[in-house]
């Protein structure tokens, strides 16, 4: 392993970022327990929106420091619009403001094994159990990215397995169908005693608060009683995963400005 050598060397950590503090808070929190585990000195967190600081103010970070190397990793779950054009728009203008600055950008969480053990993990806090007639609605933020989605129903697939076969159904927040309120009403007619609410998201935001209310409200009308889980953030299998990822961007080559490919 490469690691890092010097004080030349520092690691960007992005976030997807939200309106609400305390998931801010969290991500932050997350971080800072898996730097711990990252040989590097140099070691700065940042959001891609809504949140601050942002990807241009926290790569100044790292140059101040003495950095003419940022590794950049993104901490987020699917390799979607994000990855794949968004943090790489802010990564062209940072490479624009400092022309010599090599910068290597990593891959997201993705199909890592241990998210499918979180995932049980969160499911079994809210009570599940292998004898338990449930079903499950494993529900992801949503996006355009025909991979980001397959790669989705693989993880639902992943679930389906872990649980003995049980119902996984899925549903998505924005930009992909069926909807979360359209998962809740097929959920609505299952004839399961129990029907957890599985949320494939990071930290708490205003979409956790969404779910809860949705489910509150449908709880009042639907036969089948609904339980939210857990977001996946703060589990020590989810740190490793992202040390993971970190070392791997370290020892992979420079990403090359315009092309956003690795050469």
């Amino acid at each position: 392993m490469k690691g890092c050598v010097s004080l030349m060397r520092a690691v960007l950590y992005v976030g997807h970022g939200t309106r609400v503090p305390e998931g801010s808070r969290q991500m932050k929190a997350f971080v800072e327990e898996t730097k711990k585990s990252v040989p590097c000195s140099v070691q700065e967190t940042c959001f891609l929106e809504l949140s601050e600081p942002d990807i241009l103010e926290g790569a100044g970070r790292c140059v101040e420091q003495g950095a003419d190397t940022i590794t950049v990793v993104p901490v987020l779950l699917l390799a979607a619009g994000h990855i794949k054009e968004d943090i790489p728009a802010e990564l062209q203008k940072v490479q624009e403001i400092y022309p010599d600055l090599t910068i290597q950008y990593g891959a997201p969480f993705g199909l890592h094994t241990k998210m499918l053990d979180v995932l049980m993990v969160r499911l079994q806090a809210q009570g599940w159990t292998t004898d338990e007639d449930a079903d499950i609605l494993l529900v992801g933020r949503g996006s355009s990215d025909k991979n980001a989605l397959q790669d989705f129903h693989r993880i639902a697939a992943g679930l389906k397995e872990q649980t003995g076969g049980r119902n996984v159904k899925t549903a998505f927040l924005a930009a992909a169908s069926p909807t979360f309120d359209e998962g809740l009403a097929a959920m609505a007619q299952s004839r399961a005693r129990r029907v957890y609410v599985v949320p494939y998201l990071m930290f708490t935001g205003l979409l956790m608060q969404e779910m809860q209310e949705k489910i509150d409200r449908m709880n009042e009308t639907a036969a089948p009683e609904m339980k939210l889980c857990d977001y996946l953030g703060f589990d020590e299998e989810l740190q490793e995963v992202l040390r993971q990822r970190t070392i791997e961007t370290m020892e992979q080559p420079a990403w090359v400005k315009r092309s956003g490919e690795n050469v």
